[in-house]
C-alpha cells in the first residue's frame, strides 16, 4: 500500500502568507497586525494544557500563539490529538476558524455590501494542521468521522483559485482526508467519503491545484479504490466512471507539460488505472477511452525507473488486452 509522502506536509508557518483579496484589506474591520510569533523549543506538559486554555479566548495574541505552538508540535505529543478532541468545545473553536474562510471564498468580496475581516490564512492553516492529527489518530478517528467534520473541509478543498493563501488552505485541507485514510484500516473512513460523494469535491484541485494538491487528490482517489467496496463505488455507476477517468486523464494531461513530471504523482495516476482495469465496466471503458500518454512513449523513462509504477503499467496493459503485445517492449526497450 502506497503511503503519502510525508513532504507533502511541509510545514509553512514559517512563510508569511497574506491575503490576495487587497478590497478589505484597509477595511476598519481588519484585526491589528500581531507581533511575529515564536516557537517554543521544548514545550512542558503543562504549556500544552496552557496553549489549549488559550485557545478559548478568540483575537488574542495568547490564542494566535497558542494555535502556531501547538500545529508546530503536534507531533511531539502523542495525546495531544485526544486533548485537543475530549477538551470542552475546542475543536468548536478551531471550526470557526475553518468557516471563517467560507467567506473568502464564495463569490467576490467586493459585491459584499459589508466586506468581511481579513483573512488570516496562517491560523486556518494551522487549525487544519491539528485536524490532520485529530484524523490520524486511532482514538479521535472515528469519532472525527463520526461527527461528519470532513464536510466543512469540502469547501476549501473546492475552491476555483490558484492563489497562494488559499492553495496552502486547500492542501492543509486535502491532509486531513489523506491522513484519515492513511490511519483507517477497517473501511470506515471509504465509505465514509463515498457516502458523501468526496470524488466529486476533487475537481477543482484537479483544475486548479498545485502539484502538491493535485497528488495528495489522487492519493485520495488511489485509497479509494484499494478498497473492494471503494472501486465497486468508482465503477457500478458509468457517469462516475467518466468523472474519475476524466480527473485521470486532466493529471496526466498535466504531468505531460511539466518539465520534470512529478514521479510520486505518476506514480498514483497510473496506480488507479491499473485498479480501474481490474473491473470489467471500467476495463471496458478504459478500452474505449484509452490513455494514450500511458502508451505513446511519454513517460516511458519515468515508469521504467520506478518499480512501482512499473508493475501497475505491466498490470494495466495485461488488463487492457487490445493493447497491442510489443508495446511492454518498445516501453521498457528505454529503459538503460
Amino acid at each position: 500500500m502506497l503511503n503519502l509522502p510525508d513532504s507533502l506536509y511541509e510545514d509553512y508557518s514559517k512563510l508569511k502568507l497574506t491575503s490576495p483579496s487587497s478590497s478589505y484589506a484597509s477595511s476598519s474591520s481588519a484585526p491589528p497586525p500581531l507581533p511575529a510569533l515564536t516557537i517554543i523549543p521544548q514545550p512542558t506538559i503543562m504549556m500544552i494544557f496552557q496553549w489549549i486554555s488559550d485557545l478559548h479566548k478568540p483575537n488574542t495574541f495568547e490564542s494566535y500563539f497558542a494555535l502556531h505552538n501547538l500545529a508546530h508540535h503536534r507531533n511531539n505529543f502523542e495525546f495531544l490529538p485526544c486533548l485537543l478532541w475530549e477538551s470542552h468545545a475546542t475543536a468548536f473553536i478551531m471550526l470557526q476558524d475553518v468557516i471563517a474562510v467560507y467567506r473568502h471564498i464564495v463569490g467576490h468580496i467586493s459585491s459584499l455590501p459589508f466586506p468581511p475581516p481579513q483573512l488570516n490564512p496562517l491560523r486556518a492553516y494551522n487549525v487544519l494542521l491539528l485536524f490532520q492529527s485529530i484524523a490520524y489518530h486511532p482514538e479521535t478517528r472515528g469519532r472525527f468521522i463520526k461527527a461528519k467534520m470532513p464536510n466543512y473541509l469540502f469547501p476549501l478543498i473546492d475552491v476555483g483559485v490558484t492563489e497562494r493563501p488559499y492553495e496552502r488552505i486547500r492542501l492543509a485541507a486535502l491532509g486531513v482526508i489523506a491522513h484519515m485514510l492513511k490511519a483507517s484500516q477497517d473501511g470506515v473512513a471509504v465509505r465514509y467519503l463515498m457516502d458523501s460523494s468526496a470524488v466529486g469535491h476533487l475537481v477543482k484541485t484537479v483544475e486548479f491545484g498545485s502539484t502538491d494538491s493535485k497528488t495528495v487528490a489522487a492519493f485520495i482517489l488511489h485509497k479509494i479504490m484499494s478498497s473492494a467496496e471503494g472501486l465497486q463505488y468508482c465503477c457500478v455507476l458509468a457517469d462516475r466512471f467518466f468523472v474519475i477517468n476524466d480527473l485521470l486523464k486532466k493529471l496526466l494531461n498535466y504531468l505531460g507539460t511539466m518539465v520534470r513530471p512529478s514521479p510520486a504523482l505518476l506514480n498514483l495516476v497510473v496506480g488507479c488505472y491499473s485498479k480501474l482495469s481490474q473491473k470489467s465496466r471500467a476495463r471496458d471503458g478504459l478500452r474505449r477511452y484509452t490513455p494514450g500518454l500511458l502508451f505513446d512513449g511519454t513517460f516511458a523513462r519515468l515508469i521504467a525507473e520506478d518499480p512501482v509504477t512499473e508493475n501497475y503499467w505491466r498490470q494495466l496493459v495485461q488488463n487492457l488486452d487490445n493493447i497491442s503485445n510489443d508495446v511492454p517492449e518498445r516501453l521498457f526497450s528505454l529503459k538503460r
